[in-house]
């Protein structure tokens, strides 16, 4: 009998000692597989640590169909991220290639539906016929005997160097066989351990897709105009005195953001997807490092820029592969040190006003502390915290941001946030990481 939602296996006639013709079916069984990530990071990136929370998709390619991928089904209580351990979950059914993606924020994609692989955009939003990479890639082979066996390897479709250093991808992983103990629909199922895979500096890179102009949700944005600078890469370099050269800088009517050499540290140590995009080393620019970033992310700043009436922020956080959590890896983070905006005191006056995020060397910009000597300077500077952090609490609430962070913890109910799901839950929380600057992120992940 044909397992459900499998699809009809093809018969092979054979004989009997009577001479009577038999159709025999070879139904593939389903598999369960598990795979550790890892990633290096720490204070001096060497650090192995698990990669935690990642979203993830895993495809699948037929041998018969080689170019054809769609979406496979998430095993039996799998959340589509990796888990606390750093493990990802993968069914596997029958024979080719299987292939986990980054799910990129935003994107939903519908078991058994076809998948497109995208490639990292030009500038322009051109196509540049550089496909994003996998994670891994896992080999399924069908041996004569009708057993399976599976690899860890990769399509490295980028031509890297295989090994263990910051610009290598993993090497291929040993032949494993998989037996009864792993197939998904017993009732006892023991996932096939298939070990830990270190997800380099360079597969994040890779792995990580490069937006451009014509993304659609920058077309359907009502900031095109800004982030076609920022993903047209447009944006111009910092004129102030001292100022760093990979320093980018958005300038659109009123409001300007800085982009903080900081922010593409780790983006401009690491190849670029192009062949050669005439950098010294072909290593990425500021540019492309920023472009990244998800314009989900761009787009929300830009829209708290304008509902706050904010005129700069500065910006030293973005995507980057070399440090920090999984959510600055895969391009839904932000982090941002100052904002300034205009404000209207109760004489009807236009005050500029600029805090900045840090607990012990801006105290003044604390968005609940009430100091025991006032000044008018200093409530403005206050209450634009407070507006600023309760914009990012409603939005969190709303399910459009993730996890914050940031110099203060404060909950939903100090932000006058009543409509949370609980009110007393911390909304953005705190700890030395975030001593000197908010961190911003899109998705699901809640405190």
């Amino acid at each position: 009998m044909r397992r459900r939602n499998q699809p009809p296996a093809a018969a092979i006639v054979v004989r009997d000692r009577d001479n009577v013709a038999m159709n025999v079916y070879h139904v593939p069984l389903r598999h369960h597989v598990e795979i550790t990530f890892t990633m290096n990071g720490g204070d001096d990136g060497k650090a192995t640590q698990l990669t935690k929370g990642l979203p993830y998709v895993v495809v699948h390619a037929r041998p018969e169909d080689p170019s054809h991928w769609r979406v496979m089904a998430r095993p039996r209580g799998a959340s589509g991220k990796t888990s606390s351990q750093g493990k990802a979950h993968v069914l596997l059914q029958g024979a080719g290639k299987y292939r986990i993606y980054i799910n990129e924020p935003t994107e939903q994609f519908l078991p058994r539906s076809t998948f497109s692989i995208q490639q990292h955009a030009l500038a322009d939003g051109r196509n540049s016929g550089r496909d994003v990479q996998p994670l891994v890639e896992l080999d399924v082979v069908e041996a004569a005997d009708l057993s399976l066996s599976v690899r860890t390897t990769h399509p490295n479709g980028l031509l890297r160097t295989r090994g263990v250093e910051a610009d290598s991808i993993a090497a291929d992983g040993p032949v494993r066989q998989l037996t009864n103990l792993q197939e998904a629909n017993s009732k006892e199922v023991k996932p096939l351990d298939l070990g830990r895979h270190l997800i380099s500096f360079q597969a994040w890179a890779d792995a990580s897709r490069t937006y451009g102009s014509e993304h659609p949700l920058i077309e359907a944005s009502d900031y095109r105009e800004q982030l076609r600078i920022i993903y047209g890469e447009s944006l111009t370099t910092n004129s102030r005195p001292g100022a760093d050269l990979n320093d980018r800088i958005l300038e659109h009517g009123d409001k300007r953001i800085e982009f903080n050499h900081q922010s593409t540290t780790g983006g401009r140590g690491r190849l670029s997807f192009r062949e050669d995009n005439g950098h010294a080393g072909n290593r990425m620019t500021a540019d492309e490092s920023l472009r990244r970033t998800h314009p989900a992310a761009m787009d929300f700043l830009l829209r708290m820029m304008h509902d706050l009436d904010i005129s700069n922020i500065r910006s030293t956080g973005a995507w980057r592969p070399h440090f920090g959590s999984v959510l600055h890896r895969y391009a839904s983070a932000l982090d941002i040190t100052e904002a300034t905006a205009t404000v209207v005191s109760s004489d009807e006056q236009r005050h500029e006003v600029t805090i900045r995020f840090h607990r012990t060397k801006s105290s003044n910009s604390h968005p609940l502390q009430i100091a025991a000597t006032e000044t008018p300077a200093r409530v403005r500077m206050r209450e634009f915290s407070c507006s600023l952090h309760s914009y990012l609490a409603q939005g969190q609430a709303n399910g459009r941001l993730g996890w914050l962070g940031g110099p203060w913890e404060l909950s939903y109910a100090q932000l006058g946030i009543h409509d949370a799901e609980s009110p007393d839950k911390i909304s953005i929380r705190t700890d030395n990481t975030h001593i000197h600057h908010i961190h911003i992120s899109l998705g699901d992940t809640q405190p």
